[in-house]
């Protein structure tokens, strides 16, 4: 987990077997190079969940540095850096001897995706879902969003939520109010 900009999470998958490394979205360069370097790590793909300028706005520094592929939605394809692969829900995506499934998660943007890694038990939700709550719609429509959170509802309990910020307290904060 990469701490970036305010409150924005990028998040690195690395096989220690076959040395392959991921990054889950790319909203800032510098700690990004800054842990690949720590490690000894070289990044393979960026995987984007969504549009938004906090989770792409690093890649074109990241593909200069490090000649990444980058994977995102085909539907967001318009409004990403260019892709070298575009994804649909259920496409799969490989890390090192790890597959990754694509699932389609509109709502907070229409061309949201997630990223589920069963045999490790991590979903990269992004601004979809996070602790205490879900991102705002600006673009899709609650039914999207209810649709989106039942999909991710149906993983296995055990699945461990990664996302995009840091909203926790504030997310509680709100719901505490919303119930009052």
């Amino acid at each position: 987990t990469i701490p970036c900009l305010k409150d924005n999470y990028a998040y690195l998958l690395h096989d220690g077997a076959t040395g392959d490394t991921a990054l889950i979205d790319a909203p800032q360069a510098a700690p990004i190079l800054a842990a690949l370097s720590t490690r000894g790590w070289a990044l393979r793909q960026i995987l984007i969940t969504h549009h938004h300028w906090d989770h792409i706005d690093a890649v074109a520094a990241l593909v200069e540095a490090t000649s990444a592929d980058i994977l995102g939605a085909e539907a967001d394809a318009h409004r990403l850096p260019p892709l070298t692969r575009a994804l649909i829900d259920g496409d799969v995506v490989q890390v090192g001897s790890e597959y990754g499934h694509i699932i389609d998660v509109p709502g907070h943007t229409v061309g949201h995706i997630a990223f589920y890694f069963p045999d490790s038990g991590y979903a990269f939700t992004a601004d979809c879902l996070m602790a205490g709550g879900c991102g705002r719609l600006f673009e899709g429509t609650p039914d999207q969003m209810w649709q989106s959170l039942s999909k991710l509802m149906a993983l296995p309990p055990e699945t461990l939520i990664c996302s995009g910020h840091e909203y926790t307290a504030a997310n509680l904060r709100f719901a505490a109010e919303a119930l009052a």
